[in-house]
């Protein structure tokens, strides 16, 4: 039999097999043996140690603890607040259907039980001749107040007393789940909830004394005249301050119309080489920076002023609640989350104004060239460079909004206790399947920043655009509108921009092409062309809004029915159309006064093929 043994011990099968039946049976005994340990009773349970009940899911969903409460496995506890204070928490066997609780009375009910309780005790319901003899309103007597403890058929009660009582009234029960809940015996937990009881109902009752009551109407309306005399304070230097800012208003508005005035007086004097000058000229005559600006700082001291008096009120409801008993809570929570509320709408307004001054500062400072150490606000043409400033602000004001609404939103959740980590995590699920329902909405976004930063085109251009002609009236990240020709606005999505035909980026140009008869001289032709263009340059009206000499190209095209002699005109942006206008005039003027005749259709006649002709005609053909 040894040797049989030795045998199998030394098969290396058989010894797999050994090892996963040994584990197969460790797997199944665990359980058992955990189960089992579990179904001894603990000797003294703690909060930690709970035994946790195993429930479905689904249960457990329908029947959470209402607010309020907290479950803790088998044990649900709920706050004892007298006057809107808390004072402790007592302890229930946990309830999971509160519609049909049995003999089971819910944490919460004995919570507001206990609450009635200590209630009764500074209730203010005595007759008045009693308040009269003996100098208090409340049903127990302040100064002779008693709270102890008391054994009653075995359980310990807190039960409270007076002078002027014959039977004790019993506050609450010290139960073996209360001590448990908090890691004492009975005993202890019961000392030290009399204690607190005693010091708290002391407090409440001599709150409740009449000098006391006639002191604190007395403190509420001290304090409520105060607040309304510093919130009127305020209001009258706002008032004041409106008026200033009016005034200069009506200052500034003199003063501009007085440089307009002189600016107009001066432009038919200044030359060519001033004209380019100008409008930085009219600029820093006309404008001022935002930050040193009067009217802006009035401004800001108004709405400090107006934040200052929402403060003042604040704090003065908030300073009459606290003076109550029955509304010290209130009081107190008022400068908790609603002033932190106000705060956080003071600091996304106050980061707004910094946005708007940021912003204006930097494009005073780009229009008037002090950022040309970088090249991308480098112009040459200010009017390109106007066009470029005005659609780079209009993209800062719009994500300046939304950065101040998302900080502001992020510390709004913060004062709310809700974690922005969470949200964030939530935000990128939502965002990611945002992104896939709307795929067209990122192109849009991708293809107006890349807009904005190459510079395709920006407000006041004229662009086509997929076969539509117009003046760009405005754009953003998302669209591009288009006023046409006829009136029309015209709204593109930037995802379905793929070719943009600026037609007054930079410069512009008359392509102007002439058509005349075969008959007509056409070296006098190119003359006449060439003589009215240059003497279109040498106007002053006219040589402002052209940038180099005109050039007569000479023939473009010959073709049965005329000849085509081109000219080009370099105009400014958006000039081309006005000159285009007055060059065609003249053109008209300068054929009829030189006799020369635009092109015309030549009658022709056809001659047919010598193979399609008879026998009798073909002899006549000459060879």
């Amino acid at each position: 039999m040894r040797v049989q043994l030795t045998n199998l011990q030394r098969s290396p099968l058989l010894k797999r097999l050994l090892l996963l039946a040994f584990l197969a049976g460790s797997v199944t005994i665990l359980p058992i043996r955990d189960r089992a340990i579990a179904a001894i009773p603990p000797a003294n349970i703690r909060v930690a140690q709970l035994p946790v009940p195993s429930f479905p899911a689904t249960l457990d969903a329908a029947n959470k603890p209402p607010p309020g409460v907290q479950r803790y496995g088998a044990i649900e506890v709920a706050p004892v607040v007298l006057d809107e204070q808390e004072l402790f928490k007592v302890a229930s066997p946990t309830v999971f259907d509160r519609k049909n609780s049995g003999q089971q009375i819910p944490v919460e009910v004995r919570a507001n039980q206990v609450a009635a309780n200590l209630k009764r005790v500074i209730v203010q319901d005595q007759p008045q001749d009693i308040q009269q003899k003996r100098g208090y309103s409340t049903r127990f007597d302040p100064k002779t107040l008693q709270v102890f403890l008391a054994k009653v058929r075995g359980e310990t009660v807190i039960v409270a007393t007076d002078n002027y009582r014959t039977q004790r009234l019993s506050l609450l029960t010290v139960t073996n789940l209360d001590a448990e809940y908090y890691g004492l015996s009975v005993e202890d937990l019961a000392k030290q909830w009399r204690t607190t009881l005693s010091t708290e109902l002391d407090a409440k009752l001599q709150d409740r004394l009449p000098e006391k009551s006639e002191k604190r109407i007395e403190a509420a309306v001290s304090a409520g005249l105060l607040a309304l005399c510093a919130s009127l304070l305020l209001w009258l230097l706002q008032r004041s301050l409106a008026r200033q800012d009016k005034r200069l208003k009506a200052q500034q508005v003199t003063e501009q119309q007085e440089i307009l005035a002189k600016i107009e007086q001066s432009a038919i004097a200044e030359s060519h080489n001033n004209a380019a000058v100008q409008p930085k000229k009219q600029l820093e005559a006309g404008r001022s920076p935002l930050v040193f600006s009067r009217h802006h700082l009035l401004n800001i001291f108004r709405w400090l002023l107006g934040w200052g008096q929402m403060a003042v009120c604040l704090l003065g409801l908030a300073a009459i609640l606290s003076y109550f008993p029955q509304t010290n809570r209130l009081g107190a929570s008022l400068l908790g989350i609603p002033a932190l509320l106000l705060l956080v709408w003071f600091l996304m307004v106050l980061a707004n104004w910094i946005g708007e001054i940021l912003i204006d500062r930097f494009a005073l400072a780009w229009e008037t060239d002090q950022l040309r150490a970088f090249q991308i606000f480098e112009f040459d043409d200010l009017q390109r460079k106007s066009l470029r400033i005005s659609t780079a602000i209009t993209a800062l004001h719009g994500l300046k909004t939304f950065a101040v609404w998302t900080m502001g939103g992020a510390l709004a959740l913060q004062v709310f206790g809700i974690p922005i980590s969470s949200v964030l995590t939530g935000g990128a699920l939502v965002a990611f399947g945002v992104s896939l329902a709307f795929q067209n909405l990122i192109k849009d976004l991708i293809n107006g920043c890349l807009i904005l930063w190459e510079d395709q085109y920006g407000l006041g251009d004229t662009v086509s655009i997929s076969g539509t002609t117009g003046l760009v009236e405005d754009m953003n990240l998302r669209i591009t509108q288009i006023r046409d020709v006829e009136g029309r606005l015209i709204t593109i999505p930037n995802s379905s921009i793929i070719k943009v035909e600026n037609l007054t980026r930079t410069w512009s140009r008359v392509n102007f092409d002439l058509q005349v008869g075969y008959e007509t001289d056409v070296d006098k032709a190119i003359a006449v062309v060439d003589e009215v263009a240059q003497t279109l340059y040498a106007e002053p009206e006219w040589r402002d809004r052209i940038l180099e000499a005109p050039k007569v190209l000479g023939v473009e095209n010959l073709s049965h029915t005329d000849m085509t002699i081109r000219t080009w005109i370099k105009t400014k942006p958006s000039e081309q159309w006005n000159i285009g206008r007055e060059f065609r005039r003249r053109i008209r003027r300068a054929l009829v006064k030189n006799n020369i005749r635009i092109g015309i259709p030549q009658p022709t006649e056809q001659v047919p093929a010598v193979e399609d002709q008879v026998p009798e005609e073909r002899s006549q053909v000459p060879e």
